[in-house]
């Protein structure tokens, strides 16, 4: 199996996560008559024991979705518990994502997981607010003691939803285009609840990512020859992503048509998002008369410099040359 989805089958054990409730009910209780400081040290006592105690490992995950799903009134006391959240790179601050219906914007921060972050902007490119569709937002959103829970539809092997907390890393995690928390940042979260770990979530396939969001096992294929076929996939709702071929030196230099003294940079090992066929230069100027043009976007993002990294304007044979397969999904 391409994504490590064993932590995922395990069984919580029911007694334990009886016992943790039964724990955050007391001191619910006492948060009410003596204040939230009152309870700090029973918190944290709590929260070493989900950190250390193996029998509590499966309980973390479960937790959120009971207490999301029955006990809403209980997960403000998840802000206080670090142990049930997944392991993530950097220090240990944290955000509110921002969650909104519509259109999201979608860029990777500094993980490895391309993978998962362009087949969500491919899907969100050719359906805007696909990402925000997936969020179901808790129903106790306006209650004064819930911290804002969601859950998100995944297929993790099967089509199920993730609850998790609305507090993401503020550093390395996907976020909007300037990197702020958002919908997107929230899917990568429930992903990374699946190991418990953003690290864990590194380095793997775009048909993955496809089965994982939409339920559809999408293979690689080769690039084709034709972008008018690309056009056709695009234009019939289907994301459409390109992957590189791994380079022990990280990159490549490709050159540019009008002018063999530039080039464009392309990333090895890397995902890039297939935005759109249209009649372009290079630089992405639309001209009548220019020819046919692929455009494809890095999900790292940025600031469009010399050479260009982000948003690549490519012919049928440069887009052969740079990539070394694409994955095409199913209709969103």
């Amino acid at each position: 199996m391409l994504f490590k989805f064993k932590y995922s089958t395990w069984k919580p054990n029911h007694s334990t996560l009886r016992t943790v409730i039964a724990e955050l009910e007391a001191i619910h209780s006492l948060t009410l008559t003596h204040g939230l400081s009152s309870v700090r040290a029973d918190l944290g006592t709590l929260n070493a024991f989900l950190a250390t105690n193996p029998k509590a490992r499966a309980v973390r995950t479960s937790l959120i979705q009971h207490l999301h799903a029955h006990r809403a009134e209980l997960t403000y006391l998840l802000e206080y518990l670090p142990a049930v959240e997944p392991r993530f790179r950097g220090p240990a601050t944290r955000e509110r994502a921002r969650l909104h219906h519509g259109v999201t914007q979608v860029r990777q921060g500094q993980l490895g997981d391309c993978w998962l972050i362009a087949t969500l902007a491919a899907c969100e490119n050719v359906k805007p607010g696909f990402t925000a569709s997936l969020i179901e937002h808790s129903p106790h959103i306006n209650s004064p003691h819930t911290v804002h829970t969601a859950s998100v539809r995944l297929h993790s092997p099967w089509p199920r939803t993730i609850a998790v907390t609305r507090w993401v890393p503020r550093r390395h995690r996907a976020g909007d285009n300037h990197l702020g928390a958002n919908n997107a940042s929230l899917v990568e979260k429930a992903v990374a609840s699946l190991v418990h770990s953003y690290v864990r979530i590194q380095f793997n396939f775009a048909g993955t990512a496809l089965w994982l969001l939409t339920g559809t096992w999408c293979p690689a294929r080769p690039v084709p020859s034709d972008l008018g076929v690309v056009q056709e996939w695009l234009a019939s709702g289907r994301p459409v992503v390109a992957s590189t071929l791994v380079h022990r030196r990280g990159a490549r230099r490709l050159p540019r048509e009008d002018n063999p003294d530039r080039w464009v940079g392309v990333m090895a090992g890397h995902v890039y998002v297939v935005c759109e066929v249209l009649r372009c230069d290079e630089d992405g100027r639309t001209d009548d008369d220019a020819p046919w043009r692929v455009h494809v976007h890095n999900p790292l993002g940025g600031a469009e410099g010399e050479p260009r990294r982000t948003d690549l304007f490519l012919s049928a044979a440069q887009f052969k040359r740079a990539f070394l397969s694409i994955n095409v999904g199913p209709v969103v």
